[in-house]
């Protein structure tokens, strides 16, 4: 998959004929591998959702899951662990549902709750999340990726 930003804008469109264009127009395909400093892939692990019953929004609202006002500005930057992605009100347990894709629940791998802070627990890079509320509520908030280090094997 090539990522190219949010649809419908001109620079996302350019980036991908841009790439798109050198690979067509390589001069040869290199017989050694990859350097491992050369690249920088990751895979998606999880989906993160907002179940239905639960209330939510982005800065000051008072809602159930409290996102960071700038939550879409976390996509594709490789996020360390502990860092805070919003705040969960007391008492509401079931704010988000993180699904694996084997459709197991990894909420507790990814996530803690800690004084109300939501917290990542591994380190993870985002992509898609969106402040969208429509497409939070008829997709998902967004997903979570991992290093993918088999390549340097």
């Amino acid at each position: 998959t090539l990522e190219c930003g949010k649809p419908g804008q001109l620079n996302g469109v350019e980036h991908a004929r841009d790439y798109l264009h050198a690979c067509l127009h390589l001069a040869q395909h290199p017989d050694h591998p990859v350097s491992p400093h050369d690249i920088d892939l990751f895979h998606t692990v999880a989906t993160v959702k907002v179940p239905e019953e639960t209330t939510f929004g982005f800065g000051e609202e008072e809602v159930d899951i409290r996102f960071e006002e700038d939550l879409d500005y976390l996509n594709f930057r490789e996020l360390a662990r502990g860092t805070r992605i919003g705040w969960i009100k007391p008492g509401c347990s079931n704010a988000l549902e993180v699904i694996d894709e084997h459709g197991n629940d990894v909420l507790q791998r990814y996530f803690s709750f800690e004084g109300g802070e939501l917290k990542l627990r591994l380190p993870v890079m985002p992509s898609m999340l969106t402040r969208d509320r429509r497409v939070v509520r008829q997709d998902c908030l967004g997903y979570l990726m991992e290093r993918y280090n088999d390549h340097l094997l």
